[in-house]
């Protein structure tokens, strides 16, 4: 299990390299509106993960206040 999230957490960090890189070089060269609508999918997978990450850590919280009640 822990292997398996090691490769999906390499695998989202190349793509937000690849995506950040790309969204810069695309700037350069004068291609602005994709450069927006990729910087527009970056921003969207970057919030995904943090809600997604905030929620996670709720529930851990929310399960060991209840945890430390029980005892």
């Amino acid at each position: 299990m822990e292997k398996k999230k090691l490769i999906i957490f390499l695998s989202f960090v190349l793509l937000f390299i690849s995506l950040f890189v790309s969204i810069f070089i695309l700037l350069f060269n004068g291609y602005y509106k994709v450069a927006l609508i990729l910087f527009g999918v970056l921003m969207f997978l970057i919030s995904l993960i943090t809600n997604s990450t905030s929620t996670d850590n709720e529930v851990y919280i929310y399960k060991k206040i209840h945890e430390n009640n029980r005892k």
